[in-house]
């Protein structure tokens, strides 16, 4: 009786199973938008490997494609060319990708793309500060300026909140991960204290090289 149940349902669940092995989604493809703050901005990115010519924005790269570190110069009439980096995301622990040499991107996301791997090194968009050509005032400049900076050390502030977390007592590593030690934890500061003036002082050099009407 049960080899007669199992030869009469063995072809329906075959089937089964073949229509469902089908229907799985093909994998999605990691993207990173690329953006500006102002209107009618064009961009290019170029990667390791490859590049998009410019081309108005927002629009979105397959950022594994180009080949990582990717980097983004956009244009637009009246403003100086505007230029940022898409780096890789660091993976957990951060201390722990600093150390090893990772790069951060201050102007991209910190998360990939909606239903890409959480573990994804590639961001899910950027947004390039487009700079005016000429100010009317000293002040201007500098009130310009002055709210491109605060942008930029919210963002760097954000990874130190972030590298604190998981120095911390109470942070968990991912599955086949070390939680990093104090060395680890120090160089780290290290590391990001660096970029973060790096970034900042070629910020400040923008500012001076601005000028007016």
């Amino acid at each position: 009786m049960i080899k007669l149940v199992i030869r009469r349902f063995l072809p329906v669940l075959l089937i089964a199973s073949a229509v469902a092995g089908c229907a799985q989604p093909p994998p999605v493809i990691p993207q990173t938008t690329i953006n500006a703050d102002q209107n009618e901005v064009r961009c290019r990115a170029v990667g390791k490997t490859a590049r998009r010519d410019a081309r108005p924005v927002p629009y979105s790269i397959e950022t594994l494609a180009l080949g990582l570190p990717v980097v983004v110069t956009c244009e637009r009439e009246g403003f100086q060319p505007s230029t940022e980096t898409i780096e890789p995301l660091p993976k957990p622990p951060l201390a722990t990708a600093l150390v090893r040499g990772a790069r951060l991107a201050p102007m991209a996301d910190t998360v990939p793309p909606p239903l890409v791997p959480a573990d994804s090194p590639v961001p899910a968009g950027i947004t390039v500060p487009m700079r005016p050509l000429l100010f009317t005032s000293p002040g201007a400049r500098d009130r310009y300026f002055g709210r491109l900076r605060q942008q930029r050390e919210e963002r760097w502030q954000a990874f130190a909140v972030r590298l604190d977390t998981e120095c911390g007592p109470y942070f968990v590593p991912p599955l086949g991960t070390a939680k990093p030690d104090a060395d680890a934890c120090r160089a780290a500061r290290e590391v990001l204290a660096q970029q973060r003036a790096d970034d900042l002082r070629r910020l400040e050099v923008e500012r001076r090289r601005a000028t007016f009407q």
